[in-house]
């Protein structure tokens, strides 16, 4: 038997090993695919979108050359070539109303030219948060460091709140779909940046006896009202509020935000905000990231594809939203970061794995009931669009090894998937089609990974494709091989009685090849004894220029005598007009692996 060793498995198949703690399994025994029970009619909350902010950050993008701002905005809005952030977060500034008043609401022209450019590309939410009212209204004479709003100043404060709405219409033609009172209320003063501090009784008068009014007044009150927007993962601020008709008249959304608690430095627990939902309020989580660090790759990728899993099957909230899309500097707060300087920009994990959400969960989507935790470290949610019948899974998967999984359909027919892969080395790449068979779909989520799900209810599977089956037998079936390479009949007791294998004849790098034409797919069958890593992958149109092929593999399925047989296949799709299929095998020991089996597909 093999022990608890580390080994080296690659996943990716561009070169990137990753160490990981190699699966064990026993003798006789087997690793099996997962169950995902997809419940068609397990209702959960409707998706409002996924969104990202540029409240004060709007110039991060605004003051880039072009073409690199329009293409960022193209990456974060756009739906076809982007992520199709659907939400967009802005502020209202304190020096909209510099004095009593004063007015001046295109004091932030960034913040306008941003809005309107989201809009341009299909986002219909556009909210704004006050960070401070302006320093003449608040106790402390300034924006910063905590103060609150006097008493005095609430009229104004509600009239400002108003105005904007209005103006930001008549002016720059941007509909306001929400407004948030307060930004991180229960802030401390001694922060640097605007801040305003608002306790359970400020909000439920200002929102009864002074907001809905003014909203009214200025006819403005189709405009949703966020309240709450704490920096931690709490609804305490606004109970009282929401347990006051006449305040929580006025309330449309619960917002929170999901930062640690200061000195603590930990979390909120990811719960429903209770008395909200029971008032019939939408909950959103508008704001985190990564302030203290920086790490642009899929570790970060998959930390907050967890926040997302987590915030949308725990505390059922209706939309996410990341601190920032774009922000610069080499930070972890944008999805984006860009270097004003030079007008560039680079492109994080986070951008990939948020975009495996916003990208194919649309607004009016609903959650459905899905296995939500199938496999240690990997978590699955599933969305509908009544509508249309369309429907999103997203798996993620923060373990070291990769995960077989079945989805089983209940409630509705599904003939087909459509996967779209982020890992450390591909970035919501799509693959072949996951067929139906015997009423579910099979599928392997690649370790470290984001694998995202598309389909449509009532489909049907794809018709059959053409098949290549290799028994390794002779090389008959094969265009080429090197000559280190040999067939080795020998001890087929450990090999699931299978007579005749590939292995090397010594420790060179050996590789053979086949040639079919409109090559689609393929399936290696590989034994390895004890080392995992050594084969690769490689397609070409001329048998001359190759391309890797990132690929994944099902957990080894103990044989017998250290022998465990793993099944290959590709992530992405293969490339268009694909004829030739290159397997190679490297490393020292000759003849710890040895390939069993391969079966290519291809249309005619």
């Amino acid at each position: 038997m093999i022990g608890n060793l580390f080994k080296k498995l690659s996943l990716t198949g561009l070169g990137v090993s990753v160490l990981m703690l190699a699966p064990v399994f026993g003798p006789g025994t087997a690793s099996a695919a997962s169950n995902v029970a997809i419940n068609w009619n397990d209702v959960k909350q409707e998706i409002d979108g996924f969104g990202v902010s540029q409240a004060g950050w709007s110039d991060a993008i605004y003051d880039l050359q072009e073409p690199a701002r329009s293409q960022i905005m193209d990456l974060l809005f756009r739906q076809d070539t982007g992520i199709g952030a659907s939400i967009l977060r802005g502020a209202i500034f304190p020096q909209f109303n510099p004095a009593p008043g004063q007015y001046n609401f295109n004091a932030r022209p960034d913040q306008v030219w941003v809005m309107q450019q989201a809009k341009a590309r299909g986002v219909n939410k556009l909210m704004a948060t006050t960070w401070s009212p302006p320093a003449w209204m608040k106790t402390n004479n300034s924006t910063t460091n905590g103060g609150s709003l006097k008493s005095e100043n609430y009229d104004e404060y509600a009239a400002l709140m108003s105005k904007f709405i209005k103006e930001y219409k008549s002016q720059f033609n941007l509909d306001l779909y929400g407004v948030s009172v307060a930004n991180e209320p229960n802030s401390m003063t001694f922060l640097t940046w605007d801040s305003s501090e608002w306790n359970s009784t400020n909000f439920q008068v200002f929102l009864k006896d002074y907001l809905k009014p003014e909203m009214i007044n200025q006819g403005v009150q189709g405009t949703k009202v966020i309240v709450g927007e704490s920096s931690w993962w709490s609804e305490d601020l606004v109970k009282d509020s929401l347990n006051d008709p006449a305040s929580a008249e006025r309330i449309d959304i619960v917002g929170g935000h999901n930062y640690p608690i200061p000195i603590i430095n930990s979390t909120m627990p990811t719960e429903p905000f209770a008395t909200a939902a029971a008032k019939g309020k939408k909950v959103w989580m508008t704001e985190v990231s990564d302030v203290d660090s920086y790490d642009p790759g899929i570790g970060s990728g998959l930390k907050f594809a967890k926040q997302i899993h987590n915030f949308m099957t725990k505390a059922n909230v209706n939309a996410w939203l990341y601190w920032t899309g774009a922000i610069p500097g080499n930070n972890d707060e944008g999805l984006i970061n860009v270097d004003k300087a030079t007008s560039t920009y680079a492109l994080t994990k986070r951008y990939y794995t948020f975009g495996s959400y916003s990208k194919y969960i649309r607004p009016g989507y609903v959650r459905i009931g899905a296995t939500e935790n199938p496999v240690s470290g990997v978590y699955t949610s599933a969305y509908k669009d009544p509508a249309t019948g369309k429907i999103t899974i997203v798996a993620v998967n923060d373990s070291d090894a990769s995960a077989e999984l079945n989805f089983v359909p209940s409630g509705f027919t599904l003939g087909k998937l459509t996967p779209y892969t982020t890992d450390s080395t591909l970035n919501m790449a799509q693959g072949r089609n996951v067929q139906a068979s015997g009423g579910s779909l099979q599928t392997i989520i690649p370790a470290k990974s984001v694998v995202t799900y598309v389909g449509q209810n009532g489909s049907t599977a794809d018709p059959a494709e053409t098949q290549l089956n290799d028994p390794l037998n002779n090389w008959t079936k094969t265009f080429s091989h090197t000559s280190g390479l040999t067939l080795d009949s020998s001890n087929s007791i450990y090999f699931g009685g299978d007579t005749s294998r590939v292995k090397r004849s010594a420790g060179t790098t050996e590789s053979f090849v086949y040639n079919v034409n409109n090559m689609t797919g393929f399936n290696a069958t590989i034994y390895h004894a004890s080392v995992w890593d050594g084969v690769a992958f490689y397609t070409s149109q001329d048998n001359v220029n190759w391309t890797r092929i990132a690929h994944v593999s099902t957990p080894g399925t103990y044989t017998g005598s250290n022998w465990y047989r793993k099944s290959y296949t590709p992530v992405p799709m293969l490339p268009t007009g694909t004829k030739y299929l290159k397997i190679e095998l490297s490393g020292t020991d000759s003849w710890e692996k040895q390939v069993a089996n391969v079966i290519i597909t291809s249309t005619p």
